[in-house]
C-alpha cells in the first residue's frame, strides 16, 4: 500500500511543480507586461487565480499526506504511557482530517457538476476545469487519510 501512497504523492507533486512554475510564469508575465511595456494582458490575471485554486488544492493534499495539517496539540501523545489511549489520540485527528476529506469530495463533486454552465469572464473556458481541483484534493485527501488511518491502527504509530 505504501508504494502505490508513495507513487501518487509523487505524481500529484509533480504535478504540483508545474502548475507552480506555471503560476510563476503567468504572474512574471504579468507583471511585465503591466510595469514595462503599460499594456497588461487581460486574462493573466484570471489564469493566476484558476493556478493558485490549483496550488492550494494540491499543497493541502499533501500537507495531507505529511501530517502537516491543522491540528491542535493540547499536550504531548507521545508522553501517554498507555498505549490504547495514544493510539486512540492518534486516531482522532485522522478521522476528522478524513471526514473533511470525505466531505470536499462529495460537496466539490457536486459544485464541480453545477459550473458547467458557468464561464470564465475573459477565457471563455468552461469553470469545470477549475473547480475539478476541489474533489481531486478531497480525494487524494481521503486516500492519505485511510492510509494514515491504517498505519495507526496497525502498529499504534505513524510512519512520516
Amino acid at each position: 500500500m505504501r508504494k502505490y501512497v508513495d507513487f501518487f504523492e509523487k505524481l500529484q507533486g509533480f504535478w504540483g511543480v508545474l502548475l507552480c512554475i506555471g503560476l510563476t510564469l503567468v504572474v512574471f508575465l504579468q507583471v511585465v507586461t503591466r510595469y514595462v511595456f503599460h499594456a497588461p494582458f487581460l486574462w493573466s490575471e484570471e489564469v493566476a487565480r484558476f493556478l493558485f485554486l490549483w496550488v492550494v488544492m494540491m499543497g493541502a493534499s499533501m500537507s495531507v499526506k505529511k501530517e502537516r495539517h491543522f491540528i491542535i496539540e493540547l499536550f504531548k501523545v507521545e508522553k501517554i504511557r498507555n498505549r490504547n489511549l495514544r493510539k486512540l489520540l492518534r486516531l482522532i485527528p485522522n478521522l476528522c482530517v478524513l471526514f473533511f476529506a470525505l466531505l470536499m469530495a462529495i460537496l466539490g463533486y457536486e459544485y464541480f457538476l453545477v459550473s458547467k454552465f458557468r464561464m470564465g469572464v475573459n477565457l471563455q473556458i468552461s469553470m469545470q476545469y477549475v473547480f475539478i481541483s476541489i474533489p481531486i484534493a478531497g480525494v487524494s485527501m481521503l486516500i492519505y487519510s485511510l492510509y494514515h488511518l491504517v498505519n495507526v491502527i496497525k502498529s499504534g504509530d505513524t510512519d512520516k
